[in-house]
């Protein structure tokens, strides 16, 4: 077999690339040196991962404040090049990233290939979204780049995969990995280089013309096609093969047994005894309510507790406090008022019945660093004062109902996959905290190259 250079035909949305990565000596250097990506590293974290080690990513995908930071992120991403500690490949590849990771008694395995994802063209619509996304965080996305000249963590994409092609191509590869990283949530990461004409090109007629939708990072999406036109204009003259045509991303199957979304659940408080006894009105009028005996809630998770229920309706979980459990089934008539696959989600519903009459109309706001509020005040019709927030942790949220802090804690079952699959499709957008595709995909495993050099 021919090693490296293969440039898919035009009918391919993905090409191999000449990735730039970390020279590592022994393969599990590589948990030192990456970090998540930049919007699940809190500040604790941050600091965390500059002491870990001299050349961990986060001082390219998060650098701490003080001076321009973005400028710094360039410096480093720059000086690490010419010192070797990333080297770019000398001939285009692809990549392939297995995930392992454990959701509740269940071990998972997620594989996907990193590759560059064309960018579309005005008309196009081969990468499809289901959220909508907040004009800071693109923003400061958009500082980077232009400062790095380059996509430092990938955009997750789903493949639909209908004959499980892509899914078979990549089981194929069972050889011992180049790297094995594992990251402060258990998750092990290992990365392999596919570097020959026929695995490359199998791997892209596979994932074919698309289309590819959005799991994570519509604000990298979003950013990457705003960098492309303003290099556009910059050089006018550069190729299509130049890198700032193009995304790094990480292509899944859709039919991939890994392919796991988390629900974000939500904590409800309602200062006052008038709040309190409305929501409890609303639980009654709008859905059965049944009491469980948990005796053990820990060691049963929430999942099974409502995935085996009444699959065709709309159900959720509710903790009242004082081991208080309840499960939520929707009464016949609590529907969508439309044909909107948004509207028909769970978590529409949970908002529309439960919530929204509730709070106020507005709801909750995005943060300063442009991410939806996880402790928003309200201003509601029911309870004034009322304040919600948005969690992911079953126990945390029991946790906090106990503590007073909040008065319902309202369990949610995971959005499907081929729910988001038909909202991006119709060209809607989900509500916030819809979707937690989990895990996230580290920064720092491979980076592309965004100036007007070819791929």
């Amino acid at each position: 077999m021919n090693e490296g250079g293969h440039i898919p035909s035009a009918g391919s949305i993905v090409s191999p690339f000449r990735g730039i990565r970390y020279r590592i000596a022994d393969p599990r250097e590589l948990s030192e040196l990456m970090a998540p990506p930049y919007d699940i590293i809190s500040e604790s974290m941050q600091a965390e991962l500059h002491a870990r080690h001299p050349h961990n990513f986060v001082r390219v995908e998060l650098p701490e404040d003080g001076g321009d930071r973005y400028q710094r992120a360039a410096a480093a991403l720059r000086g690490w090049l010419d010192e070797s500690v990333l080297v770019r490949e000398q001939t285009p590849v692809l990549y392939l990233l297995e995930q392992e990771f454990r959701v509740g008694d269940r071990t998972l395995r997620r594989r996907g290939i990193f590759g560059l994802v064309r960018l579309p063209e005005a008309g196009e619509h081969h990468v499809l979204a289901h959220e909508g996304t907040l004009s800071e965080p693109k923003a400061d996305r958009l500082r980077l780049m232009r400062a790095c000249r380059a996509m430092t963590s990938p955009i997750l994409l789903m493949a639909e995969d209908p004959e499980a092609r892509l899914i078979g191509t990549l089981k194929q590869v069972e050889e011992e990995p180049e790297a094995v990283a594992e990251d402060a949530a258990g998750v092990i990461h290992r990365v392999w280089t596919l570097r020959d004409e026929a695995s490359t090109a199998a791997v892209c007629a596979a994932i074919g013309g698309g289309p590819l939708f959005i799991a994570d990072g519509h604000h990298r999406f979003e950013t990457a096609l705003a960098f492309r036109n303003e290099m556009r204009q910059a050089s006018p003259e550069a190729a299509r093969e130049a890198g700032f045509n193009y995304a790094l991303a990480l292509v899944t199957s859709a039919r991939d047994d890994g392919l796991e979304i988390l629900p974000t659940h939500r904590l409800v408080a309602c200062p006052g005894d008038e709040g309190k006894e409305a929501m409890r009105g609303f639980m009654g009028e709008h859905f059965e309510v049944q009491r469980l005996d948990l005796p053990d809630p820990k060691s049963l998770g929430w999942q099974p507790w409502l995935e085996g229920r009444a699959s065709d309706r709309h159900v959720f979980g509710a903790y009242c406090g004082d081991g208080s459990y309840y499960v939520l089934t929707a009464r016949d008539d609590v529907r969508s008022p439309s044909q909107s696959v948004v509207e028909r989600l769970d978590v529409s519903i949970l908002h529309r019945y439960l919530i929204d009459p509730l709070l106020s109309d507005s709801g909750p706001a995005p943060d300063a660093d442009g991410r939806i509020s996880h402790d928003a005040q309200t201003t509601g019709t029911a309870c004034r004062g009322a304040r919600l927030r948005y969690i992911s942790d079953e126990e945390q949220a029991v946790a906090a109902v106990d503590r007073g802090d909040y008065d319902f804690a309202l369990f949610l079952r995971p959005t499907r996959v081929s729910d988001v699959m038909a909202a991006a499709r119709a060209g809607e957008r989900m509500p916030g905290k819809s979707t937690y595709f989990y895990p996230k995909v580290p920064a720092g495993i491979v980076i592309s190259d965004a100036s007007a050099e070819p791929i």
